[in-house]
C-alpha cells in the first residue's frame, strides 16, 4: 500500500522562523510536525529548544530513524485543498529549506549549543 501523505495546513510563526505541519498520513492518522526556529539560540523557559525538530510537540532525537521516515514524509507530501494554489511556490521553498537545515552540519551545531547533544 503506499502511503498517501498530505500537509493540510502550514503555520508560519513570528518567532525567527518556526514551521508547524499540520499533516495527514492514509486518509486518517493525523499529526503536527515542527521545525522549531534557530535564528535565536536562547532558550525561553516552556519553549522548545531552538532548532528542534518536533513530532506532536515530542523533540525527535537527532540522527534518528523516525527523524529520516518525517524527513523522507515531508518531501514527497501534497499539499491539501485547503492550502492556496497561490501560495503553494513560497511554502514548497520554506518547507524545504527547513528539511535541508535538520539534514545539514549546521543542525548539528544548533543542538551542540542549545544543549540538545553534547
Amino acid at each position: 500500500m503506499k502511503k498517501i501523505v498530505i500537509i493540510e495546513d502550514v503555520h508560519c510563526w513570528m518567532d525567527g522562523g518556526t514551521i508547524t505541519l499540520k499533516m495527514k498520513k492514509n486518509e486518517s492518522l493525523f499529526y503536527d510536525v515542527e521545525f522549531v526556529q534557530n535564528v535565536s539560540l536562547t532558550n525561553r523557559e516552556k519553549s522548545p529548544l531552538p532548532g528542534s525538530l518536533l513530532l506532536n510537540n515530542k523533540e525527535i532525537e537527532i540522527r534518528s530513524k523516525l527523524e529520516t521516515e518525517i524527513l523522507s514524509e515531508i518531501k514527497v507530501a501534497e499539499f491539501g485543498v485547503k492550502i492556496l494554489e497561490s501560495e503553494k511556490e513560497l511554502l514548497k521553498k520554506i518547507i524545504s529549506e527547513a528539511v535541508e537545515f535538520v539534514e545539514s552540519e549546521e543542525y548539528i551545531k544548533v543542538a551542540e549549543k542549545v544543549g540538545r547533544i553534547k
